[in-house]
């Protein structure tokens, strides 16, 4: 059974538990899930979208969010290629100060050992990290 993708709001409903009855939905999901009855998967960009809105919207602490989205993509009932690098990608929101999308930038170019090209000076802070300007890369 292939997993099944799994929106933002979705996720969001889960974790915020609002609306109560659509959260409600999403926790028998989440069950079936976690007792292998389904598969489900979570895309970097709808982690990342959730990142925004938690951190954003709902004014959760960068800690919280990366807390508790790594507990979720890391349940039973989760499947996915990316899993390993979205977890470190939450491990470095967690600890530092860079937004989700150049955490996870940063976690790619590491563990595939590429070059990162960017005018972000926060980025290229990142240890074990190589960032070029685009003029530097000709």
């Amino acid at each position: 059974m292939k997993p099944m993708l799994l929106d933002t709001n979705v996720l969001l409903r889960f974790i915020t538990g609002e609306p109560a009855d659509q959260a409600a939905e999403v926790a028998k999901l989440m069950s079936a899930a976690d007792a292998g009855q389904v598969k489900l998967a979570v895309l970097p960009m709808v982690l990342a979208e959730a990142v925004f809105v938690l951190t954003g919207f709902y004014e959760h602490s960068r800690r919280e969010v990366a807390d508790v989205l790594s507990h979720l993509i890391s349940s039973p009932g989760f499947h996915s290629e990316e899993q390993e690098r979205m977890l470190q990608a939450l491990q470095l929101f967690d600890a530092g100060k860079l937004d989700f999308l150049d955490c996870y930038l940063a976690t790619a170019a590491v563990r595939d050992g590429r070059t990162v090209v960017s005018f972000d000076r926060a980025l290229a802070k990142h240890g074990g990290n190589t960032v070029r300007k685009p003029g530097e890369c000709s």
